[in-house]
């Protein structure tokens, strides 16, 4: 009779630490099919424009709602930085030059993840052209800070495509 509560014991922290595993996104074909992808165009009085995107996973309630309070908390620092939603305000060449910087922050991406012990710790990736300087890498998107580290690389990316890349 001991060794019930013993298995009891073992089945519930197998099965907590396998709805971990899940968390995040998954590899595998069926897991991209679900995947809900969202992204809104933004732009400043200067024309400076940016293309904000996450991905919903679909695969852990908890983590969904997560991944899309950052993308919201993103959207709002960016309007307080001056920004505001325009469907018109999109991207049409990135490469060519342009005094309006143009920028992404790719929230959720599969790029930049790292495999861990739960499985795939998705990240973020933060661009603007004419910054001089290569795309920025935030490593683990549910990582505490995540999205201050996002929003500190997209102010220097912005700041320097605004001053030519000095």
């Amino acid at each position: 009779m001991q060794r019930f509560p013993a298995v009891l014991a073992l089945a519930l922290s197998g099965a907590l630490s396998a709805g971990a595993a899940f968390a995040q996104p998954a590899s595998s074909p069926d897991q991209a099919a679900r995947a809900v992808n969202t992204y809104v165009y933004m732009i400043d009085d200067a024309k400076n424009r940016v293309l904000v995107s996450t991905s919903i996973w679909r695969n852990d309630a908890k983590y969904d709602d997560r991944s899309l309070h950052r993308f919201l908390e993103i959207l709002a620092a960016l309007e307080k930085k001056g920004f505001r939603l325009d469907p018109k305000a999109v991207i049409d060449s990135w490469d060519k030059p342009s005094p309006p910087a143009r920028c992404y922050v790719y929230l959720e991406d599969l790029q930049v993840a790292q495999k861990t012990k739960a499985g795939v710790a998705s990240g973020s990736r933060v661009w603007c052209s004419g910054s001089g300087i290569s795309e920025a890498e935030v490593r683990q998107s549910d990582a505490q800070g995540h999205v201050a580290q996002v929003l500190q690389r997209f102010d220097l990316m912005l700041g320097k495509a605004k001053s030519g890349g000095k």
